[in-house]
């Protein structure tokens, strides 16, 4: 996936342009790679395209490729309005999650504990993620949908900035819980407000703060005790996002006319209250590239470093050991399991496409196919930091 970042990178910065200063397309309608600028495109023009999008994420050393379509459209001369829909996302894991992740299922055997949250660790933009799904991308699994307006509301000058306002909803393309395994998204509604600031043309800098309030996620875990009676209990137990700030910087150099080079700076942190999870981690995003453009054409093209990586190598404890994770037990064979340690009755209150952990009051009994003891420790994954943003378009 980094080739193709490479080559266009090549074709941006040998394009040779005339004319008047385009408007950049980004992932965030017009500006620079992910970033928006306080900049909106003249009423009538349209940029419309696709973009690429390729980010490593930690924790679980996931890989990130989402292949969009965008569109930016000016509808007056300080409004525009933009949007992406997500057609295909690839959600790539170097190996199976050594703690099961949402929606788990804990099955808490007679005379068993079970252990309090965090069970596991996810990164809150793919929950479900968990390697039993797909991860190509000619699967076309789908993302999600964002339609937004940019309205600038002041035109600075010196030391003043140019301030742009911006609110978008983020809608899922899909619930399906095959497509949410295979890290499509949440499954929730999403919606937004941002703030740019930007200062001069050579270079032109712009800050960006933007607020997200992250929905109601489509699935959350479920304890299911079995008493000494035989009889048994299920509490769901809702998965609970945090919502999300993210900060950036990002400039811009013109060379020459259709010609810039472009840099940006990134994080994104959580805010609030949510689920307790083992390896919590905030990312930070540096691109470096440019933007240049050939008649119509438009090109953003800039390589992507991943920083504040959790400690590859490094082993932890883990909050599960010694649970028996029944994830890929059949449902004969788990029934059969079930019965003999009598937690039968917990056989109905198991649901379809979860992860599975049992928890038992002594050493678990001869297991059947597909069965694993969680052991004590686990190994954090984070490698191969280098990512890519493509956004080819072409303007109207």
């Amino acid at each position: 996936m980094k080739r193709p970042a490479i080559v266009l990178l090549a074709l941006g910065a040998a394009a040779v342009a005339r004319g008047q200063e385009p408007a950049w397309p980004s992932v965030a309608g017009s500006g620079f790679f992910t970033l928006a600028d306080a900049r909106t495109l003249p009423p009538g023009r349209v940029l419309a395209g696709f973009a690429v999008d390729n980010r490593d994420r930690d924790p679980l050393g996931i890989d990130l490729f989402d292949l969009s379509a965008t569109f930016a459209v000016g509808l007056t001369p300080r409004l525009e309005l933009y949007g992406a829909v997500v057609a295909s996302r690839v959600t790539a894991l170097p190996e199976t999650p050594a703690l099961p992740p949402p929606p788990l299922d804990l099955i808490v055997a007679p005379g068993a504990a079970a252990p309090a949250r965090p069970h596991y660790a996810v990164l809150w933009s793919v929950p479900y993620v968990n390697k039993r799904g797909t991860a190509r991308l000619d699967e076309f699994v789908p993302g999600d949908g964002t339609v937004g307006a940019k309205v600038r509301v002041h035109d600075g000058s010196g030391r003043t900035p140019t301030v742009a306002l911006a609110g978008e909803l983020k809608l899922p393309l899909t619930r399906d819980e095959a497509d949410l395994a295979s890290g499509s998204g949440t499954g929730g509604v999403d919606a937004g407000a941002r703030a740019v600031l930007q200062w001069g043309t050579r270079p032109t800098v712009a800050a960006s703060v933007r607020y997200t309030i992250v929905g109601r996620p489509a699935r959350g875990d479920r304890e299911i005790r079995v008493e000494g009676t035989g009889r048994a209990r299920a509490a769901d137990r809702p998965l609970d996002l945090p919502d999300r700030l993210d900060v950036g910087l990002g400039a811009r150099y013109t060379l020459r006319s259709g010609l810039a080079a472009v840099a940006e700076a990134s994080a994104s942190f959580d805010v609030g209250s949510r689920t307790a999870i083992v390896d919590a981690s905030w990312p930070l995003d540096v691109i470096a590239g440019v933007q240049a453009r050939a008649g119509r054409a438009r090109v953003t093209a800039g390589l992507r470093w991943h920083g504040h990586a959790l400690p590859s190598g490094a082993r932890r404890a883990a909050p599960v050991a010694g649970l028996v994770d029944v994830t890929d037990v059949s449902d004969p064979d788990l029934g059969r399991l079930l019965s003999a340690v009598g937690a039968a009755a917990a056989g109905p209150f198991v649901r379809d496409r979860t992860q599975r952990l049992l928890a038992l009051p002594g050493p678990a009994p001869a297991l059947p196919a597909g069965a694993r003891v969680i052991p004590a420790d686990y190994g954090i994954r984070s490698e191969h930091q280098i990512g890519y943003v493509l956004v080819a378009a072409w303007e109207f």
